[in-house]
């Protein structure tokens, strides 16, 4: 039982806040060991991720020698990494759980937005300390000489990593298109980080570093929205207490 659990099978603060957030009912006695490990996870699907239909979850109800292999099943299903997971691997069963509170909190999230009990809107300021999160700012003069040849609208000093990827996407939509017009982009001149003797080859090379630094601003992007959106599920608990609800 809980009560009798080793000190590495408590739960980190955070994910108590997680499901604290999703009103877990017996948060004192949450514990990757025994029937509480049981529990979270059966009641996680069961009021809140309800992949499973009903009559398909018994073998997360039935608490036996086979439980962990129908959990990994489950997770697996979920797109959750549960290869190793055994009762015996502690650090195995917390990423488990974290997967599946995530999801949770996930699943919870998307019903508020289509209910419209959450607006989503942008900033009208930047958060302070934002400007420093943005990684793609140097970009920006040669992007704006490479608009102008095109008669795109050029980007402000200050913009944002997302403006500035757009521009990007809109080069090279540009540069792709079919058509007799062309643009004199001397490929040389772009620094490729290697030494090459080779023109073709440092031609493909500052293709290729070009290409790489529109995804990985496009990464960057989509690391900032997902830390943004667990800073809105974590930040503050008690406003976000109503999130819970009754399953089926």
């Amino acid at each position: 039982g809980a009560s009798g659990a080793a000190a590495g099978d408590a739960l980190p603060r955070a994910l108590l806040r997680k499901l604290e957030v999703l009103s877990y009912p017996d948060l004192g006695s949450a514990s990757l060991a025994g029937e509480a490990y049981c529990k979270m996870v059966l009641w996680l699907e069961e009021e809140k991720i309800r992949f499973l239909e009903p009559k398909n979850r018994k073998g997360l109800r039935e608490f036996g020698d086979g439980w962990f292999r129908h959990l990994a099943t489950y997770a697996k299903d979920l797109g959750v990494h549960a290869d190793d997971l055994t009762e015996q691997d502690s650090a195995a069963k917390l990423r488990v759980l974290s997967g599946l509170t995530n999801l949770a909190i996930h699943d919870v999230y998307r019903d508020k937005v289509e209910a419209k009990e959450v607006v989503l809107s942008a900033p009208s300021n930047p958060t302070a300390g934002g400007e420093s999160k943005q990684q793609l700012q140097g970009l920006i003069p040669p992007l704006n000489k490479l608009l102008g040849l095109y008669s795109l609208p050029k980007l402000q000093p200050d913009a944002i990593d997302t403006d500035t990827v757009a521009a990007l996407r809109c080069i090279k939509t540009r540069m792709c298109a079919k058509g007799t017009n062309s643009i004199d982009l001397d490929l040389s001149k772009i620094p490729v980080a290697v030494e090459v003797s080779d023109p073709e080859v440092k031609r493909a090379a500052a293709v290729l570093r070009l290409l790489h630094n529109i995804e990985m601003g496009q990464l960057q992007i989509s690391v900032n929205h997902v830390l943004n959106e667990l800073q809105q599920l974590t930040a503050n608990p008690k406003t976000d207490a109503r999130l819970g609800r009754v399953g089926t």
